[in-house]
C-alpha cells in the first residue's frame, strides 16, 4: 500500500497540468538606446522549469533573451521583431511574436522660469532639468540688460549630488554642473541663483543657452525666459505726426486772395501840363 501511494504521489507530480503552456507578455515598452532594458516574458501554465529559445527573427543589437527576460542595453534605433520559443518540464513548447521599439533618447529640457511682472526686489531664480535620461552634466549660459539687474546671490548646487562651478560678471553667468556619482532621471532642480533690480520696477528678460551632455550624447537649447524688452516701432503712414502729413492753410470762401504787385487802376488825370522848356510852334 505504502509503495502504491508513492507511485499515485509521482504521477500527480508529473501529470501535465490543465492550462496550457503560454507567454503573458504581448506589450513591450520602448527602449531608448544606451538606456539599460529589463523587461520578463511572463511564461505561464506547463510545468516548470522553463527552457527560453530565440528562434526566429532579429534582437536589438545589446540585448538578449536570458531567463526568462529580455534585457540589455540597446545600441540602434529601429522596431525590431523575432520569435521567442518556450518548452516546459513535460517538453511541451509555446511561441510568441515579440516586437521592441528602440528609439533615441529624449533631448533634457534646461530652463529657467523667469517672472513676467514687474519685480521691485530681489528674485531667486531657479535653473531645472526635466525629462532627464542618464543627464550627467552641462554647460550653461544666461545673459541679461547689465543696466537693468544685477547678480546678488551666485549659483549654489541644489542638492548633494550635484557639482556646480560657475563664472559671472554684469550681465551675464556662466554656469557648469555635473552629476556625481551614478547621472540623474527625471526632473530636478540643478542651481539657484537671485538677481536685483537697478531701479525698480524693471522686467526681467534672461537668454539662455544650455548643452546637456547625457546618455544619448550631447544636446543644445537655446531659447528666451521673461519678457523680452520691445523695441519702439515708427508710427504708420496716415497717423498725426507722421512724415510728409502737413495741414493746408484754410482761406474764407468767396474772399480772392490779391496778388502780390496788382492794385486798383490809376485815376484818368488828363494830359499832363506843357512846359516852359517845350518849343513853340
Amino acid at each position: 500500500m505504502l509503495l502504491v501511494a508513492w507511485l499515485v504521489g509521482c504521477t500527480s507530480d508529473l501529470a501535465v497540468p490543465t492550462e496550457p503552456l503560454r507567454l503573458l507578455r504581448t506589450d513591450w515598452p520602448v527602449a531608448y538606446v544606451g538606456e539599460p532594458f529589463d523587461g520578463a516574458l511572463r511564461p505561464t501554465g506547463g510545468l516548470r522549469p522553463y527552457r527560453f529559445e530565440v528562434v526566429d527573427g532579429e534582437l536589438p543589437p545589446g540585448m538578449n533573451v536570458s531567463a526568462g527576460r529580455l534585457v540589455g542595453t540597446p545600441t540602434e534605433v529601429g522596431r525590431f521583431a523575432f520569435t521567442v520559443q518556450v518548452r516546459d518540464g513535460n517538453l511541451s513548447q509555446a511561441l510568441q511574436q515579440v516586437e521592441v521599439d528602440v528609439r533615441p533618447l529624449p533631448d533634457p529640457i534646461v530652463r529657467v522660469d523667469a517672472p513676467r511682472t514687474e519685480l521691485r526686489s530681489d528674485v531667486p531664480l531657479i535653473v531645472r532639468v526635466e525629462d532627464a535620461r542618464g543627464w550627467r552634466g552641462a554647460r550653461i549660459a544666461l545673459t541679461w540688460d547689465a543696466e537693468a539687474f544685477a547678480l546678488v546671490a551666485p549659483p549654489a548646487p541644489s542638492d548633494t549630488r550635484l557639482a556646480v562651478l560657475h563664472e559671472s560678471g554684469d550681465g551675464f553667468l556662466h554656469v557648469e554642473a555635473a552629476a556625481l556619482g551614478a547621472p540623474r532621471n527625471g526632473a530636478f532642480d540643478l542651481a539657484r541663483f537671485s538677481l536685483r533690480p537697478l531701479e525698480p520696477p524693471a522686467q526681467l528678460s534672461l537668454r539662455l543657452t544650455a548643452v546637456s551632455r547625457y546618455s544619448g550624447g550631447e544636446h543644445l537649447v537655446e531659447r528666451a525666459e521673461g519678457v523680452p524688452q520691445p523695441r519702439p516701432a515708427p508710427a504708420p503712414p496716415g497717423e498725426p505726426g507722421a512724415a510728409g502729413d502737413e495741414a493746408a492753410s484754410p482761406t474764407d470762401e468767396g474772399e480772392e486772395t490779391p496778388s502780390a504787385g496788382e492794385g486798383p487802376p490809376p485815376a484818368n488825370e488828363g494830359p499832363p501840363p506843357a512846359s516852359d522848356d517845350e518849343e513853340k510852334p
